[in-house]
């Protein structure tokens, strides 16, 4: 077939076209992440069970870390589940009372752990935005009878100092999943392996403090107490849709959830996680 000059120039001005998004969604790829974290596969350790338990503060949390739990759910035989220590109560959105938005966000919670491929999904009742104050012996004991109900081989949560972007509720969840385990983890037939907790490299710190509200007003200042380095990185495009269907079915949380992931309901999903393509850990033991 005969091309005309004029359809070669129609074909490179849709070469270009195509070619420019692939060419900013790379180097924006490139220049949130920090590609010097070493990546997994996996987080579970070889010749254990592939149990899995996050815990986390609050209905929604989970999406700090969606992407890795939804491909650790897609291992061969692996057990994946989500607890939270509070229903989320006191969000600052529209609601008739607390116990109405209590009962939503537990339902929105079951809806999230059904999209990332989780077997159970656990919620308490410890008072959401008062976790500091919290009796620390009853929610250490939470946490310590979760892990001897699920057995698990991997504990994600918080980090122990920051919460990720500087919530008391994160943080203090983070001391005592840390406490519990450090308590337990030379116990006889202790399950857990590896601890992780949620991270990000100083690349993103610095894109979120610029773009997100939430972690300009809340990350600490001080470099010093900021997130621990990260020590290992999962990849996520390839279940980008599974981590938006994630963020989506928080419904009462939208408003929450822009302030936290800017833009990430005016792209699509496959772009927006292409470029936010990582999930970022520090390894605990």
């Amino acid at each position: 077939m005969r091309v005309t000059r004029r359809n070669k120039i129609l074909l490179s001005v849709l070469a270009c076209l195509l070619v420019l998004p692939v060419v900013t969604v790379f180097g924006l790829n490139r220049y949130v992440n920090d590609t010097s974290v070493p990546l997994t596969d996996s987080l579970f350790p070889e010749s254990a069970p592939k149990r899995l338990l996050a815990i986390f503060a609050h209905p929604d949390d989970e999406i700090t870390v969606a992407g890795s739990l939804r491909r650790m759910s897609e291992e061969a035989d692996a057990e994946v589940t989500i607890a939270y220590l509070t229903r989320g109560e006191a969000a600052n959105v529209p609601k008739t009372s607390l116990a109405d938005l209590a009962q939503r966000r537990t339902v929105e919670a079951d809806n999230a752990g059904k999209a990332l491929g989780a077997d159970n999904v656990e919620l308490f009742d410890f008072r959401d935005s008062g976790l500091p104050t919290a009796d620390a012996a009853e929610a250490q004991s939470t946490i310590s009878n979760l892990i001897d109900k699920y057995r698990p081989s991997v504990v994600i949560s918080f980090d122990d100092r920051v919460g990720f972007y500087g919530h008391p509720d994160h943080a203090q969840v983070g001391v005592w999943v840390k406490t519990v385990l450090n308590t337990r983890r030379h116990a006889l037939y202790f399950p857990v392996k590896h601890f992780y907790q949620a991270t990000l490299p100083e690349s993103m710190i610095s894109v979120a403090k610029d773009l997100s509200p939430t972690f300009r007003d809340m990350y600490p200042t001080d470099p010093a107490q900021g997130l621990p380095a990260p020590t290992v990185a999962m990849t996520i495009d390839s279940v980008a849709g599974e981590k938006r269907a994630a963020l989506d079915a928080h419904v009462s949380q939208v408003t929450v959830l822009q302030a936290v992931q800017p833009a990430y309901d005016k792209l699509p999903s496959w772009i927006y996680f292409r470029i936010l393509s990582r999930e970022y850990f520090t390894q605990v033991f």
